[in-house]
């Protein structure tokens, strides 16, 4: 079992008290973003809707009583020990709670951070599909919005805590770069590595050297050939390096546009052109 705190914090919430509809509509996208993340960890699959009416597939997710004189909320997440999930599958491989690690980190990314390190090598290595977790992401975006409600609107912060590590910090710059986003109009050009490729969804995430993470990338539908063999190339290579490796062979160049928060931060980059060299690109 796992268990999550949910702890509003900040203006009307230390004073133990706060607008109902605000309350109701955060904790509503908490539980919604739960729900997605944790069918798909029993199902295998994305859902936006049609959910089964207890909750996600081989998961119970229950909201126990709040804390007394505090605005805490206590999600317990049971998994049937007879399913057969991803988090079952790859478990040997993960250091700590695969289940924990993952809804943190499509929850990180949902508001622009890094996923947890074992997430990402585990995505890198293709052991978990990247073009789900980003369709992960969409799918809890719209929930997301709901669960930022109460921040500037009773709370200041609203923090989900798994015993005593604050696991992921909701607040009034994740609450911008959830509802905002604009793409830019002039396409950029840049030297990175392909981490990850879905062939049935065409996204992925890119190596950004300068930024030194993982963006989330779709292709254009006017994507050619010689970029898609660049792109298989770069995620093969990328896939086979070695610590230390000087020469890394996995560094492509790509034409973009880029889809950004109001903050300047990456929300994803959709490719046009990918080529050995930046020259090539013209």
């Amino acid at each position: 079992m796992d268990e999550l705190t949910v702890s509003f914090q900040g203006g009307l919430a230390d004073e133990h008290r706060l607008p109902a509809y605000a309350a109701s509509q955060s904790l509503y996208g908490i539980s919604r973003s739960l729900l997605v993340v944790t069918n798909y960890l029993g199902e295998g699959k994305v859902r936006h809707r049609k959910f089964d009416e207890s909750g996600a597939h081989g998961f119970e997710i229950n909201l126990v009583a709040s804390q007394p004189g505090s605005f805490q909320f206590l999600f317990e997440i049971l998994a049937d020990p007879a399913m057969q999930t991803i988090g079952h599958t790859v478990a040997g491989k993960v250091a700590g709670d695969l289940t924990l690690a993952f809804i943190k980190s499509v929850f990180k990314r949902c508001i622009g951070e890094k996923a947890e390190p074992e997430i990402e090598n585990l995505e890198s290595n293709g052991e978990l599909n990247s073009g789900d977790i980003g369709a992960l992401v969409e799918a809890i975006e719209p929930a997301m919005k709901a669960a930022h409600t109460a921040i500037n609107h009773g709370s200041t912060n609203i923090i989900l805590i798994s015993g005593t590590n604050n696991i992921v910090n909701l607040d009034s710059s994740s609450k911008t770069y959830v509802h905002s986003s604009k793409r830019t109009e002039r396409p950029e050009a840049k030297v990175f590595s392909i981490a990850s490729y879905n062939a049935n969804s065409r996204s992925g995430r890119a190596y950004d050297y300068e930024r030194g993470m993982t963006v989330p990338f779709d292709l254009s539908p006017q994507i050619d050939r010689t970029s898609m063999r660049a792109i298989m190339k770069s995620m093969s290579d990328y896939a086979l390096r070695l610590p230390g490796d000087e020469n890394n062979s996995s560094q492509i160049a790509l034409r973009y546009n880029t889809t950004i928060a109001p903050d300047g931060r990456v929300k994803k980059i959709h490719i046009e052109k990918a080529r050995a060299e930046i020259l090539s690109l013209k």
